[in-house]
């Protein structure tokens, strides 16, 4: 999905269709039924500000709001989860079994599952869900309803469910079936509408790491579920704390009134170095799957339809110079379409060095000369000037002023022009006429590129802004998508990033960072890459204080 530049920070949900890497169902994860409640004197807390407000706590509302994202993420589960690197992990059931057909997956649901409230949790509850979902007054995602639309669910018994596509779609489980279940004897009789404006969504009942006990507009307290499938978690309780802007967040962590801050906003360098000030505190800065992208419009003859210019203009730039200066080193200079610390991201086919040399080699192979006077590129009495449009947001101005000024000296004349991203996308992306642009892609937690690089893609309303076809390189994706198949995934992708490194149907710059900082009291098993930012809670069952 293309991102203005607040959506990177924010995480907005991605519009590809996610593949998904199955390996056999794992058992059941161990169960804590029995371990005693820590007394309130004894009972650890963690405490994180977040700048926002509540609205809804539900997971099928929570896709525009990063601090229902939050919440839902520690109240609810779903049937898979997306592991550190993409790959899958069970949740409310193990990894599903693959029919023959390549398109029908039978989930079993734990034994013993049980609400917040302590009602069993049942595969009606799943159906319960989808059905929500699939309601005509849905008031949800739309592209949520439209993925599960067509889709067959079936649940035989009380921990079965059978759901079959309509077509073989390997990324559909990392983009779907990883959203929270809803229960069924809380809300039945509600239409989609009446979900919607539900008193549950203020006091919501989950399966999930944490139940809420309470909600304010100023912080939400969350107790360990003693019987969460995957183990009790160790930290007692999780207060979230409801926050104006950056420079509240940063006073009550320096106070010591809460914990950690997770930042999904830009930062400015004064912002960085007063973090840094802060006693007691150490930071992560950890990776999305969000590429920033100078898109080449291929469909542009006079410069971009001849893959030695589009090269060229990749060899040209100093991607980790870019990271420093317009990106204050919060990124990871990358040149891959698949995003670096995933399981199908090769490092060896990543970040060429620059080669100012070999850009202008190529670009005189394709009849582009520097002139004498002007020192400008010069072919057949045109100058290879060129308008490189982006959003408002500061960060993408920078990035796009300094790849103007590291394409000046191979004789290319670049300008910056900037607007609204919805401006941007509306009179420049959508109808294909700019020559360079910078925004951002989401990719989500899965390899594949389709919406972005199929040539089926390239007619609005499809993704391919860069209008680039390749026979190859359809195939190639065709071939990835289709299939359940790691080994043939992983060849596929790895082709793909062997074959971008010659034909750079547009040219990838790095992978934004979020900096999340915490207490030197808290640990944590290793965060990954997120792929939304509340996967920051992925094992939080697993924290720890002291």
């Amino acid at each position: 999905m293309l991102l203005a530049g607040a959506a990177l920070a924010a995480g907005a949900v991605v519009a590809a269709v996610l593949a998904v890497v199955l390996t056999r169902p794992e058992s059941a994860p161990p169960q804590v039924l029995s371990t005693p409640t820590p007394t309130p004197s004894q009972q650890t807390v963690y405490a994180e500000g977040v700048v926002g407000a509540w609205q809804r706590i539900n997971p099928l509302f929570a896709a525009d709001n990063a601090a229902d994202q939050d919440l839902a993420r520690l109240v609810f589960a779903g049937l898979l989860r997306v592991g550190e690197d993409g790959r899958l992990l069970p949740d409310l059931a193990p990894l599903p079994e693959v029919g023959e057909d390549g398109r029908t997956y039978t989930f079993r649901l734990h034994r013993d599952l049980r609400w917040h409230d302590g009602a069993p949790v049942r595969s009606l509850d799943v159906a319960f869900t989808i059905d929500l979902i699939r309601a005509p007054d849905f008031q949800g995602d739309p592209r949520l309803r439209e993925a599960w639309s067509g889709v067959d669910v079936r649940t035989p018994d009380l921990r079965t469910i059978i759901i079959r596509l309509p077509a073989p779609n390997a990324g559909f489980l990392a983009r779907f079936a990883t959203v929270g279940i809803l229960p069924e004897h809380l809300l039945q009789g509600l239409d989609g509408a009446a979900l919607f404006d539900a008193p549950f969504n203020a006091r919501p009942v989950g399966a999930g790491p944490y139940r809420l006990d309470s909600v304010t507009s100023l912080e939400a307290t969350l107790s360990a579920n003693p019987r969460y499938h995957l183990g009790r978690p160790h930290i007692d309780v999780i207060v979230v704390r409801f926050l104006p802007d950056f420079a509240a967040a940063r006073h009550a962590l320096e106070q010591g009134e809460i914990d950690g801050i997770f930042l999904r906003q830009d930062l400015s360098q004064a912002q960085l170095d007063s973090l840094d000030a802060i006693e007691g505190v150490v930071h992560e800065d950890l990776q999305r799957a969000v590429s920033l992208v100078l898109y080449l419009n291929n469909g542009q003859a006079a410069y971009f339809r001849d893959p030695r210019v589009r090269t060229a203009i990749s060899l040209a730039l100093d991607r980790q110079t870019l990271v420093e200066s317009a990106l204050l080193g919060l990124g990871t200079a990358s040149s891959s379409a698949i995003a670096p610390g995933t399981w199908a991201y090769d490092a060896s086919l990543d970040s060429p060095p620059s080669d100012t040399e070999l850009a202008i080699d190529l670009l005189e192979q394709a009849g582009w000369y520097r002139s004498p006077t002007k020192g400008v590129l010069v072919r057949q009495g045109s100058e290879f000037r060129l308008t490189i449009r982006t959003d408002n947001d500061p960060q993408h101005l920078a990035l796009a002023r300094e790849i103007a000024r590291q394409l000046e000296p191979i004789g290319i004349r670049a300008t910056v022009a900037s607007t609204s991203f919805t401006v941007l996308h509306r009179d420049f992306l959508a109808p294909r006429t700019y020559d360079a642009a910078l925004a951002g892609w989401d990719q989500g937690p899965d390899p594949d590129p389709y919406l972005a690089w199929h040539s089926s893609q390239i007619v609005h309303p499809g993704s391919n802004v860069a209008n680039y076809g390749s026979i190859v390189i359809d195939a190639l994706l065709e071939r990835g998508r289709t299939t359940s198949d790691v080994l043939i995934r992983l060849d596929a992708y790895q082709q793909i990033q062997e074959l971008w490194s010659r034909e750079a149907p547009s040219v990838i710059l790095a992978y934004p960072l979020i900096r999340y900082v915490r207490s030197t009291t808290v640990t944590a098993p290793p965060f990954g890459v997120l792929f939304n930012p509340a996967d920051r809670f992925l094992n939080v069952h697993l924290w720890r204080i002291g």
